[in-house]
């Protein structure tokens, strides 16, 4: 039998749906015939398709009574909930560190040569110094200091830095005692088990498991993972660092039969606390032992060799590093399995008529009662072409063929959903009054797909800052830069400078207050107003489609170029490159016979423009279209954000931010708009950092991002005189900004 198709299992009788249909519809009947009918005919018509259509409708419930995970499993059997925004719990409830408890669990679950660890926070500085205990048996003391700063580096928060690293040996104690084993038991097996429990208290009774482990412990998943930056789980005791605990721990041991003494001794005094951190003095010859072991009255003999290779061997197999072989492994925490169903086809109720009904049964010829029961069909396939459609509906990722017109609402409610479901705003309102220069609604869902794609790990890093020591890197980049630029749709990659893109064009942003034009743009202002006086003259600009194909919207820009004068020089005013982004603001003017003008309303000088004539009106409005095209994509490639943080290169500024964000595009230009954007930064940064947020014009952008890629690589290099001077430099651009913000302003 096939386990894919739809078969009904069989019910106690008044269960089954089709009991309950088939009695409501037989009430029903009663009802509107006022109680009259009373009987009926079991071969009317009417009565064969109450029961044929209660089966239809019960087969139908059946299908649409599978566990939700099995409409949005593919035929291969596979579910992934990312591929609908829902994450799974190491990528929900796992966190960036962020107390020094973090960073150590953080590297004890990632450096398995560390014996122990610990961290002193700089809290006026925001500067880390780290201390490290390598294991008695192994580790390089380079590598490790290189593994230390690599995983700091790429976990570092936001003003905060790495003052330096330590690898210290800790002071060494050495074990005396007097104990009995257990007769049967190994000397030197029982002498490395106490070695073995002796190191492992005295290195902080670190505890690293993995998923594995965690139904045995018992814990869910949120609190397994809660303060974990991934699915490994570091258990980090609260000891008391005394002899007394360390005794019971040692009386523990299976095989111990009793001690008789048992104490550690600190350079010749016996030791009852170890709170500064200490390790363990290992037994190289027989002549170095310190432990008497006694088997009633036997005294057991030790061999030395055996007893160091043995515990050597603990520290490989039961030790933290044999936990790390796992590290990458996926675990689905429990996930819901889903199972595809085929349930999508429909059986015509014609079909299920007697034959002596005579149906044509998709012939030619069809009746009108055949007509009439399709209708019933309709309602049954357009209800499960919608479940078959759920996965396209409901899936966020980009490379998803979008859903048709009609339920595009549909699919931008389940991202409204999804964002209620992480608290976050994919789209907020102040984002949709000024619009998304040109975004189709297509365009609009891309954004937001791509932005919930990644929001569980945008949540997590937060506070995340970028990795210093990689200067190159693409996506090596502050984790507020990535949530802004991604829920904005605009260029995140900072080797592509944005000071740049008009100049690629080779064009340059001409202020509106440039005295050298305000002559002549008034006069031709004049002359095109006088013209527009006789209404029957003008005539609006007309949406067109354009081609999306990339060698197309290249032929149609260079003709731009030779068909506008405008284009005649390298200038464009910035009332044109800001408003002509609006096809509101352009008009079709005669102004000859035959002779039509194209011209633009610059609403920030309150002017009219001439932007090129021609005798074809048809013409002048394609220009107009292309040219508003042109301008919005310019608006948009030229919209970024960099944020500094000072401290790096000058420990006398911490938990600053400069906040830089180019001033001459249409959206960054507006008062409001830059205010919801510094009321969006605020909420993404940590409460307890501040700042300045700098508008800058586009010479003074080219500045900024040329220090700013060398200030980079000198962080990347360590080259600390060299990074301060930048700095300086960067601290003088940005006092020219053109409007700056207090990041912490509430007015």
């Amino acid at each position: 039998m096939d386990e894919k198709g739809p078969y009904i299992k069989q019910l106690e009788e008044g269960e089954s749906l089709y009991s309950g249909l088939w009695q409501q519809m037989l009430d029903d009947v009663q009802r509107m015939s006022g109680m009259v009918w009373t009987d009926y005919n079991v071969h009317d018509p009417g009565v064969t398709l109450m029961d044929i259509a209660s089966y239809a409708l019960a087969e139908t419930d059946y299908k649409l009574s599978f566990p939700h995970q099995d409409y949005l499993t593919g035929e291969n059997g596979e579910f992934n909930p990312e591929w609908f925004g829902l994450y799974r719990p190491v990528e929900v409830y796992t966190t960036a560190p962020v107390t020094t408890e973090d960073y150590r669990k953080l590297f004890f679950s990632h450096i398995p040569d560390l014996e122990n660890i610990w961290l002193d926070a700089d809290r006026a500085t925001g500067g880390y110094t780290i201390r490290a205990v390598l294991s008695p048996f192994e580790g390089n003391p380079e590598t490790i200091r290189q593994q230390i700063e690599t995983i700091y580096q790429s976990h570092r928060n936001l003003c905060e830095h790495l003052d330096r690293i330590e690898i210290s040996q800790p002071e060494e104690l050495e074990f005396h005692a007097d104990f009995e084993i257990e007769p049967g038991k190994d000397a030197t097996l029982m002498l490395a088990e106490v070695y073995w429990t002796i190191l492992c208290y005295l290195s902080g009774a670190v505890r690293i498991l993995t998923p594995d482990d965690q139904t045995a412990a018992g814990i869910s998943p949120e609190n397994w993972l809660e303060g974990s930056a991934d699915a490994i789980h570091v258990e980090i005791p609260e000891l008391q660092n005394t002899e007394y605990e360390l005794y019971r721990q040692l009386r523990a041991v299976d095989g111990i039969r009793s001690f008789s003494t048992c104490y550690l001794m600190k350079k010749g005094e016996p030791l009852s606390y170890f709170t500064q951190g200490f390790s363990l003095k290992i037994p190289k010859k027989e002549e170095e032992l310190t432990a008497c072991i006694h088997c009633g009255r036997s005294v057991m003999r030790v061999d030395v060799e055996k007893f160091r290779a043995l515990l050597e061997s603990f520290y490989h197999t039961k030790g933290r590093n044999r936990e790390m072989k796992n590290v990458q492994k996926r675990y689905d925490w429990g996930i819901p399995q889903g199972t595809y169903r085929d349930i999508f086809s429909h059986y015509p109720l014609a079909k299920d008529f007697p034959a002596c009904y005579r149906f044509s049964c998709n012939q030619d010829g069809s009746s009108s009662f055949e007509t009439y029961l399709e209708l019933y069909d309709k309602v049954i396939e357009d209800g499960l072409e919608e479940v078959k459609k759920l996965p396209r509906l409901l899936s966020i990722i980009n490379g998803t063929e979008l859903p048709a017109k009609v339920i595009y609402e549909r699919k931008s409610r389940y991202l409204d959903f999804l964002d209620r479901l992480y608290g976050v705003e994919s789209y907020p309102d102040w984002m949709k009054e000024y619009g998304g220069y040109g975004e189709t609604k297509e365009e609009t869902l891309h954004r937001r797909m791509d932005f919930l794609q990644n929001i569980a790990r945008l949540t997590k890093n937060r506070a995340g800052a970028r990795n210093i020591t990689d200067s190159d890197g693409k996506e090596n980049i502050i984790v507020v830069k990535e949530w802004f630029c991604r829920m904005m749709g605009i260029n995140r990659n900072e080797n592509r400078p944005v000071g740049n893109v008009l100049p690629g064009h080779n064009l340059i942003l001409m202020k509106t207050d440039e005295k050298d034009k305000r002559f002549r743009d008034k006069l031709t202002s004049r002359l095109i107003y006088e013209k527009m006086s006789y209404t029957e003259n003008v005539q609006v600009v007309y949406p067109v489609l354009l081609p999306e194909d990339k060698k197309e919207k290249l032929e149609q820009y260079s003709m731009l170029r030779k068909e506008l004068p405008v284009f005649n020089h390298n200038f464009i005013s910035s009332g044109l490159f800001r408003g002509g982004i609006c096809l509101d603001n352009y008009r079709i003017v005669q102004a000859a016979e035959n002779e039509y003008m194209l011209v633009f309303h610059d609403r920030e000088e309150e002017s009219w423009m001439n932007l090129g004539r021609t005798d074809d009106k048809e013409q002048l409005n394609l220009l107009a279209n292309i040219l508003r095209r042109y301008l919005l994509e310019l608006n948009r490639a030229s919209e970024t954000l960099y944020i500094i943080e000072p401290v790096l290169s000058d420990i006398k500024r911490p938990f600053t931010l400069q906040l830089v964000l180019p001033g001459w595009t249409a959206r960054f230009h507006a008062p409001r708009f830059r205010e919801s954007c510094r009321e969006l930064l605020r909420s993404l940064l940590p409460a307890h950092l501040t700042g300045t947020v700098y508008w800058l014009d586009t010479a003074s952008m080219q500045e900024f991002e040329d220090c700013y890629l060398l200030w980079k690589k000198a962080l990347a290099r360590q080259y600390k005189d060299d990074a301060e001077i930048l700095q300086s430099h960067i601290d003088e651009i940005l006092e020219k900004a053109e409007y700056k913000q207090l990041l912490d302003d509430t007015n």
